[in-house]
């Protein structure tokens, strides 16, 4: 037995060994492994090879260099074309799929909106109700800058600049910059120019306008600060850019359009804001507004005697802080209450009771005629805006570029945001007040989110790789909305980060987003906190409404 077990296991050892796999698996195997070594010497010798005919365009705006810089570091965030030195003549390694559609990032009032605003133009005659779409942007001249430049962050078209160029007696004034000067724009949603504002010297300043619906600019020299940039101005400036051409095209046309602009904005504030009857009964001077079940606020609204043209300001009055689609539910109510007796005059007051949101209330100061919150601040602007939406020095990996080309089409891709070289999971913050009006994920951004701002402001935070926020939610200034990521069509963790100004992409690290001008003196704010104290009171006296 012994014997035969030993010869047993000796016949087992000296049985061959087979593998799991036949030989023509491994014969196969082996010409996959030696293909894909080809293929990738073959593409990393086409990705890193130079092209010496290639003729180089010269704009800074297309060309990226990632060459380290003496005294650099290198950790795990360093992108590779920065650690090798590489060269991206045509951006290959910029992100050209972190852009949404306009559609994408639109508003998600900007349907009540235009209806509304049609509606005040329709029924209450109210031209002033296409206005507010135009927005005032004050920009400083840097170091490097040049006039074509400063267009540029603004996403102005170069032909608006060329025909401003075309008033030659001031065309060298134009392009004489002097750092730390600001230079003033009104520009309205389709990104259309009505007023340039550039000053010349300490005491002068060229005001240019759209003179006709022909493109035309023309100028007017005045007195440094003269010309104040409020909605009066807008109303006006919209008007004579609305004006047929004139058959005169001399140095006297020009004068007289000057005149005719000032003369707009001095009959600006003239405009009749004595409610219209309504169909329904004769309101008091307080109206209360009952949003019931299946019905939009606008509705509502009209229903209880409010116009059309009230409704439109008070939609703008709130933007930035109620998001009207999301945010106005079946039970909740506003209150308004105008100056004078049966609902005619000016609101002083608007106040609103959410379920989700609580109260938001908006005050008129008699000293201008503007309204604010109870604080103080400004309710049609935003009271401060932060430059960044994060903490910390942070590296720019590309730039702000609306005319960028795509490396392999060679058509227009414009780079609307700037980007932000952040670690995955570093915190995104609001640089404003402001309402959460989009957070959901795209293929191309990944997680994104859209915030609305006081004034027309809006921002946009893609490549997200984990959300905080909700839509129709609001959120103050510093508070945390989401960590930066890679998700999406990304080369690498990064902030891809939007500022529009009425739907429209502008330069972030350029435009002055604080809100100048936007809070009460301190001389003024004894008076107006009174009369915030006596509004509240009055805006519940059951005795200043309509009898039913």
């Amino acid at each position: 037995m012994i014997s035969e077990d030993y010869i047993s296991k000796e016949a087992i050892c000296q049985t061959p060994w087979k593998g799991p796999l036949s030989k023509s698996h491994y014969k196969a195997i082996g010409i996959t492994l030696t293909l894909c070594f080809a293929l990738s010497l073959a593409t990393n010798s086409h990705f890193y090879g130079s092209d010496e005919d290639e003729v180089s365009t010269g704009s800074q705006a297309s060309t990226q260099e990632f060459a380290l810089q003496s005294g650099e570091y290198l950790d795990d965030d360093t992108p590779l074309t920065q650690a090798f030195g590489i060269e991206s003549k045509k951006g290959q390694f910029e992100n050209y799929d972190d852009s949404l559609s306009d559609d994408l990032l639109a508003d998600s009032d900007a349907s009540l909106d235009k209806e509304v605003s049609d509606l005040a133009q329709k029924v209450d005659k109210d031209d002033s109700a296409k206005n507010f779409d135009s927005k005032w942007v004050t920009e400083s001249v840097q170091s490097g800058d040049n006039i074509s430049s400063l267009f540029e962050d603004l996403n102005v078209p170069a032909s608006t600049l060329a025909a401003i160029l075309d008033n030659k007696k001031v065309a060298k004034s134009i392009n004489n910059l002097k750092i730390g000067e600001n230079l003033s724009f009104l520009v309205n949603g389709k990104g259309e120019l009505l007023v340039f504002i550039k000053p010349i010297n300490d005491k002068e300043q060229l005001r240019f306008f759209k003179a006709d619906n022909t493109g035309k600019y023309s100028y007017v020299r005045e007195k440094l600060g003269s010309y104040e940039m409020d909605d009066d101005a807008t109303v006006a400036a919209k008007a004579v850019a609305a004006a047929p051409a004139k058959v005169e095209k001399s140095d006297k046309a020009d004068t007289k359009s000057a005149t005719v602009l000032a003369d707009n904005k001095k009959a600006a504030p003239a405009v009749d804001d004595t409610p219209k009857e309504m169909s329904s009964a004769k309101r008091g001077r307080l109206v209360v507004v009952n949003i019931e079940k299946g019905e939009t606020f606008s509705q509502a609204a009209n229903r209880a005697g409010v116009t059309y043209s009230e409704i439109n300001k008070i939609l703008q009055m709130f933007k930035g802080k109620i998001q009207f689609s999301r945010n106005i539910r079946a039970g909740d109510t506003m209150r308004v209450l105008f100056t004078d007796s049966k609902g005619k005059g000016k609101i002083c007051a608007v106040e609103f009771k959410l379920s989700r949101g609580g109260k938001i209330a908006s005050y008129l100061n008699t000293q201008d005629g503007k309204y604010y919150d109870e604080r103080g601040l400004m309710a049609t602007r935003s009271a401060g805006f932060v430059r960044f939406p994060f903490r910390g020095r942070v590296k720019v990996t590309s730039q702000f570029n609306p005319r960028r080309l795509h490396p392999v089409t060679g058509r227009v891709r414009p780079h609307n945001g700037v980007d932000f070289g952040l670690p995955v999971g570093s915190v995104v913050t609001a640089p404003a007040d402001g309402v959460v009006d989009k957070a959901v994920f795209s293929r191309t951004a990944g997680y994104y989110i859209v915030l609305r701002h006081a004034g027309g402001v809006s921002t946009v935070y893609m490549h997200l790789s984990k959300m905080s926020v909700k839509p129709g939610q609001r959120v103050k200034q510093g508070t945390q909305i989401a960590r930066s990521g890679n998700t999406g069509i990304s080369t690498g963790p990064h902030l891809h980060y939007e500022v529009r100004l009425g739907g429209r992409a502008v330069n972030p690290l350029r435009v002055k987003l604080a809100g100048g001008g936007a809070e009460i003196n301190t001389k003024a704010r004894r008076a107006f906190a009174a009369s915030v104290q006596k509004y509240k009171r009055e805006l519940y006296q059951k005795n200043l409404m309509a009898k039913r």
